[in-house]
């Protein structure tokens, strides 16, 4: 006997095992929501530790999946703590009742008032884009709105309800599955453990999306004018638009009635008023709000036009010359010159000649790099006009000096 209970305590002795990670099963929410309440649970409650005792053979063979963990909300000890604790019972088979609990023995929940609230929903096709030659013109989730019941503390954080739709390779009109993505008011989205806890009045939280395409029209040209007149002894040389054309997507009956008027957009004249200005300067227009129903701008355009109005001293004009054709001197050794820019404008009056005699051939321009090293520089331009002319304003050119580099040392390196 002596032997045999040696044998059996030291070969497979009674051991206590700690067991994490078992999950924890909640019973009857609906008996606090048949009081106007919502219990909500910390995620870190949604597991438990238990400890079972037993033979060393029987306890080391259990796994997670052989426990049992539940919490039934009938059996809450008391409403009046916060939070409320609800007993937990675990059970296995092959252990007493008596030799496995819960570490701890009682879960905590948070009981709050029920809320429900209505929402817009908002669709979203994120960065997919439909075939080539065809924008997402409207799309129309099925239902536009959703009634969304939970704790009042979540549901006063939701900001808006989303359904993202997938139109990658759309050619054609179509009604696609979406599912609903829901953000709190810094636009994070729920995480599944706050999901858990809403209640919504369709049965799956996804919708039907109708989507409908537009096709692309490319260079619509931009029409801009003005109003107003400017200062004493100026006007008006020209306005130019940048974009100076526009890539559109519209309904058929606007793109149709886009081809009549030409395929232009008028920016109106109310737009650019040039009223007492005695200098070049700019505008900005929000394109997207003046573009006719129907009409929209394409995926990655900006909605701004900016609108450059070029104000002249009467009897002047602009002339447009290329900076290639700039004599530069005092360039340093061992260095060469280059302009950032195609073109340079000089703005001449005809103070004894007619400027329409004044051809560009017949203005030189130069610059001067003595004492300058490698970098970029905004340089003077000297301007040379014919007897009669004269230049109106300043003119600068942006000059980058760089080393020549040898192609042999270049072809080693």
């Amino acid at each position: 006997i002596l032997v045999w209970l040696l044998v059996v305590n030291v070969d497979n002795p009674i051991i206590t095992r700690y067991i994490s990670d078992v999950p924890l099963h909640v019973f009857n929410e609906a008996y606090i929501e048949s009081g106007g309440k919502m219990c909500l649970i910390e995620e870190s409650e949604s597991t438990i530790t238990v400890s079972v005792t037993g033979k060393r053979k029987t306890v080391e063979r259990l796994t997670v999946g052989d426990i049992v963990a539940t919490a039934d909300l009938k059996q809450m000890i008391s409403l009046n703590t916060n939070p409320v604790m609800v007993p937990i019972s675990v059970s296995c088979a092959g252990i007493s009742q008596g030799d496995i609990q819960a570490v701890p023995r009682n879960m905590s929940i948070t009981l709050e008032e029920m809320m429900s609230q209505e929402f817009i929903i908002s669709v979203d096709a994120g960065s997919s884009q439909p075939g080539t030659g065809y924008e997402i013109g409207e799309v129309q989730s099925i239902p536009e709105k959703i009634e969304i019941t939970g704790p009042q503390s979540l549901i006063q954080k939701i900001d808006r309800v989303v359904a993202k739709v997938d139109v990658t390779g759309l050619v054609r009109d179509t009604t696609k599955k979406a599912e609903l993505k829901i953000y709190d008011k810094n636009q994070d989205e729920l995480y599944s453990g706050q999901v858990r806890y809403l209640k919504f009045d369709i049965a799956e939280p996804t919708v039907d999306v109708a989507v409908s395409l537009w096709k692309v029209r490319e260079n619509v040209e931009l029409v801009v004018s003005y109003v107003g007149t400017p200062a004493s002894g100026y006007r008006v040389d020209h306005l130019l638009s940048t974009p100076s054309a526009l890539k559109v997507a519209g309904t058929d009956e606007a793109l149709r009635q886009l081809a009549e008027n030409g395929n232009k957009i008028e920016i109106p004249a109310s737009e650019i008023d040039v009223s007492g200005a005695g200098e070049d300067f700019e505008t900005r227009v929000n394109i997207a709000k003046l573009l006719p129903e129907g009409l929209k701008l394409t995926t990655g355009s900006s909605d701004t036009v900016i609108v450059r109005a070029n104000i002249l001293p009467l009897q002047s004009r602009e002339y447009q010359i290329p900076t290639k054709d700039i004599v530069v001197q005092n360039v340093p050794s061992g260095m060469e010159a280059v302009c950032e820019t195609e073109k340079v404008t000089i703005r001449v009056r005809g103070s004894q000649a007619p400027l329409e005699d004044l051809t560009e051939a017949m203005i030189n321009l130069s610059i001067d790099l003595v004492g300058r090293t490698e970098g970029s520089y905004e340089i003077p331009v000297n301007v040379t006009l014919p007897m009669g002319y004269e230049t109106v304003a300043d003119v600068k050119v942006t000059v980058k000096i760089s080393e020549i580099t040898d192609a042999s040392n270049a072809e080693k390196e």
